[in-house]
């Protein structure tokens, strides 16, 4: 079932000249030229940002209430690491490497959260320089390989203190496959191609179950706390990979459908990098922002959690 039978209305694709990036005016008023002669300065950038929010707030309420809570659990994300970090444990070069990958991790899915974008449709939240296609794509790059080698590490490690040896073998791929997912990224996000982001989930997916076999495998070799914090990441990576199979991968395979069906172009390489450097469309519809919602959420939060998580790994091994 497609989203035309859904009753949904189809996603648009602005893919033409680059949008004016200035602000929206209101209507002039009568008298506003006088009020204005009368004021001896501008609002304040404060005032300014304000004025704008609550507008933004009344007119796209649904939306403002969704990002308010990415910001609210990407504030709180932030908060638990820095708790972690300033907690005394032992300093092993596991817990150092997972503490600064992980904190790399938060900083940007924080990032994220408050200047969401979709990369290939160039939509963007808020039309700042910080919601600048390239900007959103490298730091999500960076922040992904950072908790793929989390995982890899985690692995390793888990396999040392569990005695299960093949868990190391399965550590060993997590890293190539997510550098294959970046790749067809880059790849869709550059070119218009939503294939790339089909299998760039495709990918990721591979990935995390690759993660809960490893898991699975070293949970009954466990017990106590850390047996509860396996259990707690095996329904996480359930949950991940039900999400970007079942719904993701379809979405952006439709999106295909869609774009095809719109003869829609696609651009070179070298047009795309210059594409995300320039252009970008600022929107705030509930009917555009309500696909991602889904997968930005469990990845704001979720994902988060399981990063922080994985730097406990010592200190709930028994």
């Amino acid at each position: 079932m497609d989203e035309h039978e859904l009753g949904e209305e189809p996603l648009s694709f602005p893919t033409h000249a680059p949008v004016n990036h200035g602000r929206l005016l209101a209507p002039a008023l009568p008298g506003a030229d006088a009020l204005a002669r009368q004021s001896r300065s501008d609002p304040s950038p404060m005032a300014k940002a304000s004025v704008s929010f609550r507008r933004f707030a009344e007119a796209n309420r649904k939306t403002a209430l969704w990002w308010a809570g990415l910001c609210t659990v990407s504030l709180f994300n932030v908060g638990v690491w820095l708790v972690v970090a300033w907690v005394e444990r032992p300093n092993t070069e596991y817990r150092s490497w997972q503490l600064m990958l992980s904190g790399i991790y938060t900083a940007v899915c924080a990032f994220r959260a408050v200047f969401p974008r979709v990369d290939l449709e160039r939509l963007c939240l808020w039309d700042t320089c910080f919601s600048a296609i390239f900007m959103g794509r490298f730091v999500a790059t960076l922040a992904e390989l950072c908790f793929a080698v989390q995982c890899a590490l985690f692995l390793s490690r888990l396999a040392e203190l569990t005695n299960v040896s093949y868990l190391a073998a399965l550590a060993v791929f997590i890293v190539p496959v997510i550098v294959l997912a970046q790749l067809s990224c880059w790849y869709a996000v550059l070119t218009l191609s939503h294939l790339g982001h089909a299998i760039e989930e495709m990918l990721w997916t591979v990935a995390v179950a690759l993660l809960a076999a490893g898991l699975a495998g070293s949970w009954f070799s466990t017990h106590g706390e850390l047996q509860i914090f396996l259990s707690t990441a095996l329904v996480c990576c359930g949950g991940a990979a039900s999400l970007m199979s079942l719904i993701d991968v379809p979405m952006y395979l439709a999106r295909r459908r869609q774009w095809r069906e719109a003869e829609s172009g696609y651009l070179s390489l070298g047009g795309g990098l210059q594409d995300t450097l320039a252009r970008r469309h600022a929107t705030c519809s509930w009917s555009i922002w309500r696909r991602e919602v889904p997968w930005m959420t469990f990845y704001f939060s979720v994902g988060v959690w399981l990063s922080i998580g994985m730097t406990f790994l010592e200190s709930l091994a028994p």
